[in-house]
């Protein structure tokens, strides 16, 4: 039999062109054939069976290449097809781990995750609810959102092809596969809230199965007016991005192996970081069932096999979710490599890095916007950012200002940012409020709103700058390389607010700094950027730091840091490890400072200070597999399992004055009423210890701390935070 794709090859030159759908001939004939036998199921297949594992996350991406998870639930489910497109999945374990207290995300899905088939004229997505839900099926099965599938019979009403001219091949056990990329884009002026496909579609050339689609979902229509097109690209956006991964089955049957589902936001108008919603999904032990009869199977394929019919999600009782133990993974492993980047190839065409320029109301943060603390009172802003494109590849503009209303001080920069492959290239002017605290948590740019309640735990420098970077990304993001060279200068400020307007807690005083300019040198270097203890995810990362400053202020500045979060069946192991030290002048903003704000429990705020430190923090967690349940206290609003597991978490950490220089330096920090320093050396190595255990997920700890460094009793301790 002669196959498909070069039959297509040898009519490209018969088949009139359709440019407007096809780029060619030859694609048009793939897709054609590919259409037809994608319509129906082979009339072999009757059913299935399969477990599937699923990983949900939820964090963000700060907009440079860095992203957190703040939660991760692991779901088990099994899901049964039929080939005239029902299927019910139903949840049968479930556990969780979460950086605070929060919403169980299975709770908010009505919908079915899993994408049982890529056969039909329609996908079925995540949004809505399930067709069979309380009763509902036929008609009201519109609830469940449907986008055209690439090969529907309706394709070329809303789609253009191209492509088609890239074969690889993929050894299956003994056959050869050979596999060709087809790429879809909606076409202009559609109907406005029709859910279309944007991306690639890999198919078996022999047998025109698909084999992966991998790509986004976004509803066609976008304002045309002169306003629309300034504020549209301000307000609230979303993108649905799919990698949907067949295997084949008993060398017969193209069916789902790997799912991501991946929902991604931002407001462009309070800055770059994207809320990021996935789920990874793999599909495992397959339970292959022929039609019930022949004359069955003979009625079913005459017709589409995949129109909207009932699907079902059904989640087992509490009793049932709470005994299941067979994962066949370590919660979060499934995202941890996951990254929001992962799609920027297949963005659509207002996501993309091609296209006309965009100007749009955009910060670079969330505090560029609004934000409350005890030196600049109110702080209100705003942004203009400009996307060259095509203009000029990989060209972002940005200006920044605003007014802080009791300092009575304008702050702001303007910036410029160049991305060619693996490098960028940024220059940035402006003055900035930056924050002097020591040993921070990753994507930790301050608190907007703690003043207004009391919380400032801060001290800020006035500072002056302008410099030229360069960052370069190695092996893929794993490796990242930065180089800074400018000019800064430093001022002292005062804090300006004495208590909070809501809740009337004295502030601190702003610590002292030393004024002075300098030219200012820095190289950072990160080994997987991405792994935070603190955070989710689990992975081990690495980061070093030098940063010279010469001229009024001369000081040298190198600064480690070692994280590391792995989860070993029950278990949880997280640490992280700090170092630093200061040499040249003692610029008091540059010394390193310790205590409860580094989470040296039971100190005060930055009780130590030095021109050396070192923190060591450590934290074992084991789950005890009892109340694994989700708590479901409404229809939609459901609190992670309860999940109680034992803990021990220790910290210790140590900061040395190296001579006379060093003690004036941190008696320059500022002085109590008594005239006695606010900060003093730690002498031996401070230490603590924390055990008790800890509930939903992690995020709440209730136990016993004391201090193992000098005598001392036991105190409760309670964290909403699952930090260590």
């Amino acid at each position: 039999m002669l196959p498909i794709f070069l039959f297509a090859q040898a009519v490209a030159a018969i088949i009139p062109a359709d440019t407007a759908t096809y780029c060619n001939a030859a694609v048009r004939a793939l897709v054609v054939e590919a259409a037809r036998i994608n319509h129906r199921v082979p009339p072999t297949l009757g059913r299935y069976r399969a477990n599937l594992e699923s990983e949900i996350s939820v964090g963000s991406h700060d907009g440079g290449g860095s992203e957190m998870s703040a939660s991760i639930e692991q779901v088990a489910s099994t899901l049964t097809w039929t080939r005239t497109g029902e299927f019910e999945q139903r949840v049968i374990g479930y556990r969780a781990q979460t950086l605070g207290v929060n919403f169980a995300t299975i709770g908010f899905i009505r919908n079915s995750w899993a994408v049982p088939s890529l056969y039909g004229n329609r996908l079925a997505l995540l949004f809505g609810r399930d067709t069979a839900r309380g009763g509902i099926v036929g008609a009201n099965a519109r609830q469940t959102t449907f986008a055209v599938h690439p090969l529907a019979d309706d394709r070329e009403r809303v789609y253009r092809y191209s492509g088609g001219d890239t074969v690889e091949s993929l050894q299956v056990g003994d056959r050869k596969i050979r596999i060709v990329h087809i790429e879809v884009i909606p076409k202009e002026k559609l109907p406005p809230r029709t859910i279309l496909f944007s991306g690639e579609i890999d198919l078996d050339v022999d047998r025109m199965n698909v084999v992966r689609m991998r790509g986004a979902f976004a509803s066609s229509g976008e304002p045309d007016s002169p306003l629309s097109a300034l504020l549209g690209p301000a307000r609230l956006q979303g993108i649905v991005y799919v990698e949907l991964v067949n295997s084949e089955v008993n060398q017969q049957y193209w069916l789902p192996s790997y799912q991501r589902f991946e929902a991604q936001a931002m407001a462009p108008v309070i800055g770059d970081a994207k809320a990021v919603f996935r789920i990874v999904s793999r599909f495992r032990d397959y339970q292959i069932s022929a039609p019930d009869s022949v004359a069955g199977s003979a009625s079913v394929v005459r017709e589409d096999t995949l129109r909207a019919q009932p699907h079902i999600l059904r989640i087992a009782e509490a009793d049932s979710l709470a005994r299941f133990n067979a994962w066949r993974s370590d919660i979060g492993t499934a995202t941890a490599s996951a990254t929001s980047d992962d799609f920027a190839d297949v963005a659509p065409p207002r996501w993309r890095t091609s296209g006309p320029p965009v100007i749009t109301l955009q910060t670079e943060r969330a505090t560029d916007l609004i934000r409350f603390n005890r030196i600049e009172g109110l702080f209100t802003g705003l942004g203009v950012s400009a996307r060259f494109r095509d203009a000029a590849p990989g060209l972002t503009a940005r200006i920044v200002a605003g007014y802080a209303w009791n300092e009575r001080t304008v702050r702001g920069r303007i910036s410029a940012e160049l991305r060619r492959n693996a490098w960028t290239y940024a220059v940035r002017v402006g003055r900035s409020l930056d924050i002097t605290n020591d040993f921070r948590v990753p994507l930790d740019s301050g608190s907007s709103f703690g003043a207004l309640f009391g919380f400032d735990d801060y001290d800020y420098v006035d500072r002056y700058s302008a410099g030229i970077a360069a960052t370069r990304s190695i092996a893929g993001n794993s490796i990242r390389v930065r180089l800074e060279s400018g000019w800064a200068q430093d001022r002292n400020t005062v804090a300006l607010l004495m208590r909070g307007p809501i809740v009337s807690t004295h502030f601190l005083p702003n610590r002292g700094v030393d004024a002075g300019s300098y030219a200012r040198t820095a190289v950072t270097v990160e080994w997987h950027p991405d792994a935070a203890a603190e955070f989710m995810r689990p992975g081990t990362g690495a980061a070093l730091s030098y940063l010279r400053g010469d001229g009024d202020l001369k000081f040298q500045r190198v600064e480690l840091r070692l994280s590391t979060r792995q989860n070993k069946g029950r278990w949880t192991f997280a640490g992280r490890f700090d170092a630093g030290a200061l040499v040249g002048d003692r610029v008091p903003q540059q010394l390193f400072e310790l205590g409860r704000s580094e989470n040296l429990a039971g100190y005060g705020y930055k009780e130590f200070a030095g021109d050396q430190a070192a923190v060591l923090r450590g934290l074992a967690m084991y789950r005890l597999n009892l109340l694994n349940a989700p708590i479901r206290l409404t229809t939609r609003l459901w609190l992670p399992s309860l999940s109680p597991a034992l803990f021990v978490s220790a910290q210790t950490g140590w900061t040395g004055a190296s001579d006379a220089a060093a003690r004036a330096a941190i008696q320059r920090l500022g002085t109590t009423v008594d005239g006695s320093p606010v900060s003093v050396v730690t002498g031996n190595a401070r230490a603590s210890v924390n055990t008790g255990f800890r509930l939903f997920g992690g995020a709440l700890g209730i136990g016993a701390a004391r201090p193992i460094d000098r005598a001392g009793p036991w105190r409760l301790q309670i964290d909403l935070r699952q930090l260590f």
